[in-house]
């Protein structure tokens, strides 16, 4: 009887274990579902984003029409774009302090050809020096009487990774401003900044109320109590004819002659 009732005190703990290890299998099941869940989720807000973009210009609200383009597209037909009633475009010119777009002179001269209203953007390289990039896109874009504005272009991408450690941000910043007050020391009018929902309350926000905003919302209308906007650009898959590839299409807030607001003197 000794025996076997030391045999039964030494399975207790056994058991004990087996449960143990059981409910950690479970609990290891269930982390894993909710994060398979959540990806799921993610991917089809991603998906949902996407298939939701327009692929055309048809709103009844907004009467004057823009592009963007830069190296990912060809360089385009004009006389088919200004043909579509395409009022405005803005090309990249270049991004950093040393990264050429190979399409921009020729799209540049070609567009004005056309007669459609043109715009040089440089894209922000987050943290690298403003004044540098400054005197790069100075030194590089092409600018006359009639075109549109300058911009910057703000926004996350491999070379611009999201951080919301303060050091970072505050970097960003304040790159930023000497790159933007450089551009507005030139020109005597402030840049126009493109940028997204995410980087407009990371950097912009209280930091530049003198600049116009183009604002990338793929879904909604940017806010109204955003009163800065004035181009907003609502896809990145349009499809017009003529034109082979996607392009990124623009709506401009106000009317055709407010419009006149964006051009260099």
């Amino acid at each position: 009887m000794a025996k076997k009732a030391n045999s039964k005190r030494k399975r207790k703990p056994r058991r004990t274990v087996r449960r143990s290890n059981s409910n950690r299998i479970r609990k290891k099941l269930a982390l894993s579902s909710v994060l398979v869940l959540c990806l799921v989720l993610v991917g089809l807000f991603i998906v949902k984003d996407y298939l939701s973009e327009s692929e055309t210009f048809d709103s009844d609200k907004y009467f004057v029409k823009g592009i963007d383009v830069s190296h990912h597209n060809p360089i385009l037909n004009w006389n088919s774009v200004l043909e579509q009633n395409i009022t405005f475009a803005y090309l990249k010119s270049t991004e950093g302090n040393s990264h050429l777009d190979r399409n921009y002179p020729y799209n540049y001269e070609l567009a004005r050809e056309a007669n459609v209203k043109v715009g040089s953007y440089h894209f922000y390289t987050f943290a690298l020096s403003g004044k540098e990039q400054a005197d790069h896109f100075l030194k590089t874009a092409k600018f006359n009487s009639g075109d549109l504005i300058p911009a910057i272009d703000v926004e996350h991408s491999p070379a611009n990774p999201y951080s919301k450690d303060k050091k970072y941000v505050a970097l960003v910043v304040n790159e930023l401003k000497v790159l933007e007050n450089e551009l507005y020391e030139h020109f005597g009018v402030h840049p126009i900044i493109y940028t997204n929902r995410d980087c407009y309350k990371l950097y912009i926000k209280g930091n530049f109320g003198d600049n116009i905003i183009w604002m990338c919302d793929l879904q909604n209308e940017p806010s109204k109590d955003l009163d800065k906007w004035r181009i907003w650009q609502f896809s990145h898959k349009g499809e017009l004819p003529g034109i082979d590839g996607h392009v990124d299409l623009n709506y401009y807030r106000y009317s055709f002659n407010e419009f006149k607001e964006l051009l260099l003197p």
